[in-house]
C-alpha cells in the first residue's frame, strides 16, 4: 500500500455522499476554511427557494486559512466572511448569523436556537472533510424532530497531496494547505473511531456509534506510522 492509496481509503469513506433529502426547510453552512462552500450554500439556497439560511462559525482553526484563501486580512468571524462570500454569490434571503461557536458542537447547538420553528428538513453545508462528522454531530444535538443531509458532491480522489489536487474536482485543487488537509483528515478518523480517544459512546459521547469498514481503519493505523505534516 502507497501512502496516496490509504489517504484515498479514508477519504473516499469520509466524503461519501449522502442520502439527499428532496424540499428542503433550511439550510445551514457550517464555518470552515472553503470559500468554494459559500458558494455552494447559496446555489442550493436559490435553487431550493428558501427564504431563509443558517450561517455558524466564529474564530477557530479554519479562520486563518479562510482568510488566506479570500484573501483578506480582517478581524471578521467564519460567518461574517461566509456572509459575504453567500451575497456574492447572488443569494438575497434572510441571513441568520453565529458568530461565536468555535466547534462543531457548538455550531449545532447555537444554529438550533436560530432555526426558524418551521424547519424540519435540513442541508448541512460543510467542508467535505468535516461534513460527515458535522451531520452526526447535528443529529445529536437537533433530535429526532429534525431530518438531516449533507452537501456531498461526490467523494474526493487525491491524485497529490503537496500541493493538494484530485481527480474531477478543480474546485479544492490547492483548497488547503498539504499539512493542514492531513491534519483534518487524521482527526476525523480520530474522532469517528468510537474509541475512548474518539467522539462517539465509548469516548466523549458526542454523536452515535459509527460504524468505520476494516479497510479503512486499516489504512487510518497505517498513516498514523508515517511521519506525514500535521499543522491545524
Amino acid at each position: 500500500m502507497t501512502e496516496l492509496t490509504d489517504l484515498n481509503q479514508c477519504l473516499a469513506w469520509l466524503t461519501q455522499p449522502a442520502t439527499p433529502l428532496a424540499n428542503l426547510d433550511g439550510l445551514v453552512l457550517c464555518g470552515n476554511s472553503l470559500p468554494v462552500t459559500a458558494k455552494f450554500a447559496a446555489s442550493i439556497a436559490i435553487e431550493q427557494q428558501l427564504p431563509t439560511m443558517i450561517i455558524a462559525g466564529g474564530i477557530g482553526h479554519a479562520t486563518k486559512y479562510l482568510r488566506q484563501n479570500m484573501g483578506v486580512e480582517n478581524a471578521l468571524s467564519e460567518a461574517e466572511l461566509m456572509a459575504g462570500l453567500v451575497r456574492h454569490a447572488g443569494y438575497q434571503g434572510e441571513l441568520l448569523q453565529d458568530r461565536t461557536s468555535t466547534n462543531t458542537g457548538s455550531n449545532a447547538s447555537h444554529a438550533l436556537a436560530l432555526a426558524p420553528k418551521n424547519w424540519r428538513r435540513v442541508m448541512l453545508v460543510q467542508d467535505s472533510l468535516l461534513a460527515r462528522r458535522s451531520q452526526l454531530t447535528f443529529e445529536q444535538v437537533w433530535g429526532p424532530n429534525y431530518q438531516l443531509t449533507r452537501f456531498s458532491p461526490q467523494a474526493l480522489h487525491l491524485t497529490k497531496l503537496d500541493p493538494v489536487n484530485f481527480e474531477d474536482q478543480p474546485a479544492y485543487h490547492n483548497a488547503w494547505p498539504s499539512a493542514y488537509f492531513t491534519e483534518l483528515l487524521l482527526g476525523e478518523l480520530q474522532r469517528l473511531w468510537d474509541t475512548p480517544q474518539g467522539y462517539g459512546p465509548l469516548g466523549a459521547n458526542y454523536l452515535r456509534h459509527v460504524d468505520i469498514p476494516d479497510d479503512v481503519l486499516a489504512a487510518y493505523q497505517r498513516l498514523l506510522t508515517q511521519t506525514l505534516k500535521r499543522e491545524r
